[in-house]
């Protein structure tokens, strides 16, 4: 069979080609059309890794995965300024190379320009074509990125351990505005029907995954309940949910080309503050647009991921972005949550009650702590403190400190602390 052995000769083409990518610095945006199949890497978190293999095998990481289109080419993603646009587009025709789709991200002053390579000697090609046509420009693979959500099991506890009264008590100002990039949110949710939310996907039709993640995010940030059971620590504010999550393979993914349009459509509608329940491995191209929305006054706070890996996943580790990791009711590490030195926040994550698609039920993972920081930047932003720097200090200021003396990389500068 000619066409098969054909087929597996260039698929483990691509699996090397992806593989060699992996060392250089890289950024890439995914299609509107969805993505390809995807091409694992087995590379551990440090270059950084999650993917779609079986995952959760304790103190494993899972592979990087690299998005691909239909017929297995790698995607190959650019980001840089609006200005560069043409030039991208003829250093990418220069070495024989497609561009697939362009995205204008006017809010952040950018364009992301996705395209596929003809061969693994072309990225030496691109990169010195574009430093000569286009060198503000970033070039990167499509890295696929995933909900840093884990096992679960049941406990309520989470607002009696950062110090607020009860669940629902401490509210904000409804002209705070709080951004979320997840998947889908199941707007009808008793816990939202009371909630000025808006919600737009970028995903198309029939790659829709599951509303469970995104749903719970949404009410731990705003969610409207008299029982207190699915009460958010920012009631009152404002939400603007974008969904970016695909399904492809029976896993959920979302590509930096629609996180990076995300991030540009919050910014471009004013939002300031966007909570990002989502873990992948470092990429210049997301890089490029997070300094990019930073630049213009956005707080970005981010999961640390679950990977029970020494290295903090991105874009929590970006230097702009707050990074936060989940604690248990007794102030223990989530046994999955990565470490390292970019922690700067602990909040309860592991047994949270919160909803689901069609109701509600205990999730666990650095997904779950990340919304409780973010709500509590929301109260601080209702007071009047609207830089990074300002919510940076004034979480700092009551933190409860865990872990070994000061700042550590297990927990950061420790527990943080609400009340109203």
């Amino acid at each position: 069979m000619p066409g098969i052995k054909r087929s597996r000769t260039i698929r483990r083409f691509v699996v090397l080609l992806a593989a060699a990518l992996l060392s250089a610095p890289v950024a890439l945006a995914q299609t509107d059309g969805g993505e390809g199949p995807g091409t694992e890497v087995p590379h551990e978190y440090h270059d950084y890794g999650i993917g779609h293999a079986p995952a959760r095998r304790e103190g494993r990481s899972r592979p990087v995965r690299i998005l691909t289109t239909p017929n297995g080419q790698p995607e190959w993603i650019v980001v840089g300024p609006q200005g560069d646009a043409d030039a991208v587009r003829a250093a990418i025709e220069s070495v024989r190379g497609r561009v697939l789709r362009v995205h204008a991200l006017d809010a952040l002053g950018q364009t992301s320009t996705v395209a596929i390579l003809p061969t693994q000697y072309s990225r030496a090609r691109i990169d010195e074509a574009l430093s000569r046509m286009a060198p503000s420009s970033v070039l990167a693979v499509q890295h696929a990125y995933y909900f840093a959500q884990s096992a679960s099991s049941p406990r309520i506890y989470a607002p009696d351990l950062i110090g607020d009264t009860a669940p629902g008590r401490c509210r904000v100002s409804s002209s705070v505005r709080i951004g979320m990039i997840d998947g889908p949110v199941n707007t009808d949710h008793p816990a939202l029907r009371g909630v000025n939310v808006t919600y737009e996907t970028l995903v198309p039709t029939g790659q829709v995954p599951s509303q469970n993640h995104g749903t719970a995010v949404a009410t731990l940030l705003v969610g409207q309940d008299d029982t207190g059971a699915l009460a958010g620590f920012a009631q009152g504010a404002q939400l603007y949910a974008v969904s970016v999550f695909s399904t492809r393979d029976e896993n959920d993914m979302a590509s930096v080309e629609r996180i990076t349009q995300a991030i540009d459509r919050l910014v471009s509608n004013g939002v300031r503050l966007i909570n990002l329940s989502l873990a992948g491995p470092p990429n210049e191209a997301l890089g490029v647009a997070i300094r990019a929305a930073a630049s213009r006054g956005a707080i970005l706070i981010a999961a640390s991921g679950n990977e029970r890996r020494p290295v903090v996943a991105w874009p929590a580790a970006a230097p702009e972005v707050i990074a936060v990791t989940a604690v248990d009711a007794a102030r223990r590490r989530f046994r999955m949550a990565n470490t390292g030195p970019e922690l700067e926040f602990a909040a309860p994550g592991v047994d949270i009650y919160a909803a689901s698609e069609s109701g509600g039920g205990y999730v666990s993972g650095t997904s779950f702590a990340t919304p409780i920081v973010t709500a509590l930047a929301a109260r601080e932003m209702a007071a009047g403190r609207g830089s990074v720097a300002a919510i940076r200090s004034a979480l700092r200021s009551d933190v409860q400190p865990l872990g070994p003396g000061g700042r550590n990389t297990d927990f950061g500068y420790g527990l943080v602390h609400g009340g109203c």
